[in-house]
């Protein structure tokens, strides 16, 4: 009886061995078939793609990620550098989140997202569906709202400190000046609060990190990156059926509610888009800030070159870059979360 048994355990053990095996060719005889199938071009045209991916992306991400994780030390002898690293795991990111400087940095960094996101989604908007209208002119239009674009970033900054040049030379204070619309020129780069004249206003501004530079520094990045994000959200508009603005029209619908329940609901897809990559770029806006104020307005981009090149803490430098980064990846799958339910429903 028991000899029947083993003989019946033998049994199972070499029909599952035999079925895992016939699975395990199955497969491999499935993969090796795409390779040398019709799909063998679309592999060897992926070869150059997927190794300038790991060549300039995924290396560099793993060292700098090893990097944050040990105290880095750079030393130059006879014209060589050096580097050298003590181990010391996850306590640079420990010390970062313990430390207060980086806290004012991520509500330097928040408001100045969140600030200039909500001007991207109300004027951006606004201009493409201006752009979108039939009048006389529009292609000159079109073309003139997307020259900022072209304006390289450095040069947009070097454009706006001097607009913001805190002088009667400044274009900004001379134009105010000859209007009458202020005695003395102001002082546009200057890190003090807005409405210093309300008391509890500018205590909200103070607390918030809303200060006269953060908001001329959303002035600047914002005239040079509204273009591009008309123009997608007009490639969004263009791709909504006129049928659907008929039909509102039969039914009597207004402007404003045809905006409401047909614009922007259709544009939602083209939004999110958009949301996700601005978002990712404000959150590590760095040469317009660096610019004009060098260290004045510490962001967290800021912060993270203020540490790696100035106090020689590349770990630290590091570590702050990767919380930049897990951020973004947070921010940006809370949208696209956000964006599959929309395309579900």
């Amino acid at each position: 009886m028991l000899s029947s048994a083993i003989v019946r355990v033998v049994e199972r053990v070499s029909v599952s061995l035999g079925t895992r095996k016939s699975l395990l060719s199955r497969m491999w005889h499935r993969f090796f078939s795409s390779l040398t199938g019709e799909y063998l071009w679309f592999y060897l045209l992926l070869i150059p793609s997927i190794l300038l991916l790991i060549l300039v992306v995924i290396i560099p991400m793993v060292f700098a990620f090893r990097m944050s994780l040990g105290n880095t030390m750079v030393t130059i002898l006879g014209g060589k550098g050096n580097l050298s690293m003590q181990w010391v795991g996850l306590q640079n990111y420990i010390q970062i989140l313990q430390n207060p400087n980086f806290w004012q940095a991520f509500r330097d960094t928040l408001y100045f997202t969140v600030v200039s996101l909500l001007v991207e989604v109300t004027v951006g908007v606004g201009l493409a569906v201006l752009m979108n209208q039939q009048f006389f002119g529009r292609k000159i239009f079109r073309v003139i709202v997307f020259i900022p674009w072209a304006i390289p970033t450095i040069v947009n900054a070097m454009l706006w400190g001097m607009v913001f040049d805190g002088d009667n030379y400044g274009a900004l204070n001379d134009i105010l000046l000859q209007l009458h619309i202020i005695s003395s020129p102001i002082v546009w780069l200057n890190p003090s609060p807005l409405f210093t004249n309300i008391p509890w206003l500018s205590s909200f501004m103070n607390w918030m990190g809303g200060s006269v530079a953060m908001n001329s520094m959303i002035v600047g990045d914002e005239w040079r990156t509204l273009p591009i994000v008309a123009v997608l959200l007009l490639a969004g508009l263009q791709t909504i059926p006129n049928e659907y603005y008929e039909a509102a029209k039969v039914e009597g619908a207004s402007a404003w509610r045809q905006f409401r329940a047909i614009t922007f609901p259709l544009l939602g897809p083209i939004m999110s888009i958009v949301l996700i990559l601005r978002t990712m770029q404000l959150l590590r806006a760095f040469t317009l800030i660096f610019t004009l104020q060098q260290y004045g307005l510490p962001t967290l981009s800021i912060n993270a070159y203020q540490q790696a090149f100035s106090f020689g803490n590349f770990g630290s430098g590091s570590a702050i870059s990767f919380l930049i980064g897990i951020l973004s990846l947070l921010i940006a799958v809370v949208y696209i979360n956000r964006l599959y339910k929309e395309e579900m429903s």
